[in-house]
């Protein structure tokens, strides 16, 4: 049934516009044949979207967030990379929003990263030379649709340059209830339950390439959330976890390398939850 909705809108669609096109049939009968195809096409959106509802309600049920729910929702009728670039884009500017609206507020149990970040020079340098990018299009091209595309191509680019650099202060690491989620933005996150925290210490790295973002060393066994080339803190894990990223997870690693801004605050209070579910298992931490 599934996979019969998955492909039912599709298939549907070619064949309307295919009867629009060929003008094979009379208007009558053409007119006959697209209503029952748009009824079809009716039946098919709305059983998609319930599919997508329930797998979204029982996601949320089990803990997931908003985002992550949705986007499993979703992969039930699109493929899992569509899915997941289908969310990516308005929980992008929803960042953006948080961001412009002074809506971030870190808790005592939220760490931000991004404070070594070279990003924040390069969104500087786009606000500066997008304009000018913007008046060069507009005196050296004659074409007024080819300029108004630019534009519009240009201040979408701006819009999701900022979004991003938004997502790392609004989506910080964090160290909930029974685990700690660790983020670079929207686009690697993963969650290690305290249990499976076997230890983490204060030690510089350099990540395999220079730059931000996730990089595995698969020799290593190591997973780096690196800023600027650079990581902070290692946690190492009792089961290898992969760790999630824009398209594709990683393999999974015991160790994990990341930045933090705050390294005593985040080591103090790790030990503190740490403590306290091993005080409830009845282990010794670290």
């Amino acid at each position: 049934m599934k996979r019969t909705l998955k492909w039912a809108l599709p298939v549907l669609l070619l064949i309307e516009g295919g009867l629009i096109w060929s003008g094979r049939l009379d208007l009558k009968d053409a007119l006959l044949i697209v209503v029952v195809i748009e009824t079809l096409l009716i039946v098919a959106v709305v059983g998609e979207v319930l599919l997508v509802s329930r797998r979204y309600r029982r996601r949320r049920s089990e803990g997931l967030d908003f985002w992550t729910a949705l986007e499993d929702g979703l992969a039930l009728i699109m493929p899992r990379k569509l899915a997941r670039i289908s969310v990516m884009e308005p929980r992008l500017f929803a960042c953006l929003a948080r961001w412009a609206l002074r809506r971030v507020r870190p808790s005592e149990d939220e760490f931000g990263y991004h404070g070594k970040s070279p990003l924040g020079y390069i969104v500087l340098m786009v606000l500066m030379t997008a304009p000018v990018e913007v008046l060069i299009f507009e005196i050296l091209l004659p074409w007024a649709w080819l300029r108004w595309t630019l534009l519009v191509l240009s201040v979408y680019a701006v819009f999701c340059i900022l979004g991003f650099y938004a997502s790392l202060i609004t989506l910080p690491h964090r160290l909930e209830s029974s685990g700690i989620r660790l983020r670079y933005g929207l686009f690697a996150e993963v969650f290690v339950p305290y249990t499976e925290v076997s230890g983490a210490e204060h030690a510089a790295r350099k990540a395999p390439k220079p730059g931000d973002g996730l990089q595995t060393a698969l020799d290593e066994g190591a997973v780096y959330l690196a800023i600027n080339g650079k990581t902070d803190l290692t946690l190492r894990l009792s089961e290898p976890r992969p760790v999630r990223g824009f398209f594709k997870n990683t393999e999974p690693a015991a160790e994990i390398h990341f930045a933090a801004d705050d390294l005593e605050r985040f080591l103090r209070n790790l030990r503190s939850h740490t403590s306290i579910q091993a005080g409830m298992a009845g282990t010794r931490v670290f």
